[in-house]
């Protein structure tokens, strides 16, 4: 028995093609060559390396610490160690998780300013992190956010939550400022600037379907 396989009638009669479409008739029951490809499975991700990394800097923590204790010594030394072990551990937690690669970014900055602050202090020499690398490192985080915002309109909203939250950090070393923590004024004062006119651009230069938007992302 024949059939059209485009309009799925059988026919019982010596013909060649089909009445409807014209279309060839096939024999029914002809070998049709198929391929079989094996389905592709996703290696599971061995997790055993990711906690020898985690013990290893554990490891290191504990040991440093004990050895100044051991030696009488200030703990300077262990706590630059242990600064390092856990920025480790941070930064391998923020590139291990999924996420867009500003927030990515945002956070790497955000930990790295404050490791560095943190080694400052246990060294009794912060001035020259909370003066220099902190309000550089969150002035040219901002920068970059608000040239992808403005290069890419379509996906804004993609940026907007780490231009947020990097902005509002970026108004810090004002605050140093005020509190004559810092010892150099400019650093702080244009990282300060740039940063509140930023937020208020935030708040008031948007279109009304942005700020829409905003909202029901917010559930404002």
């Amino acid at each position: 028995m024949k059939y059209c396989k485009t309009c799925h009638v059988h026919y019982n009669q010596p013909i060649d093609h089909c009445i409807l479409c014209n279309g060839e008739l096939e024999t029914e029951g002809s070998e049709i060559l198929t391929y079989k490809f094996t389905e592709m499975q996703k290696k599971p991700t061995s997790r055993f390396f990711i906690r020898l990394f985690y013990f290893l800097n554990i490891v290191s923590i504990i040991v440093s610490v004990y050895l100044d204790f051991v030696d009488g010594l200030p703990l300077e030394w262990s706590l630059v160690v242990s600064i390092t072990n856990l920025y480790a551990i941070a930064m391998f937690i923020i590139l291990a998780v999924p996420t867009i690669w500003t927030s990515k970014l945002t956070k790497s900055i955000i930990i790295t300013v404050l490791s560095i602050i943190l080694i400052g202090l246990s060294i009794r020499d912060y001035a020259w992190a909370i003066d220099y690398v902190f309000p550089f490192a969150v002035l040219s985080n901002i920068i970059v956010i608000t040239i992808l915002i403005l290069a890419n309109k379509k996906k804004w909203f993609d940026y907007f939550a780490s231009l947020i939250i990097i902005t509002i950090i970026g108004l810090i070393p004002g605050l140093l400022n005020l509190l004559r923590v810092t010892t150099v004024l400019w650093p702080s004062l244009i990282c300060f600037a740039y940063s509140a006119f930023t937020l208020l651009g935030i708040f008031f230069l948007p279109s009304k379907s942005s700020r829409d938007e905003f909202k029901r992302r917010f559930h404002i």
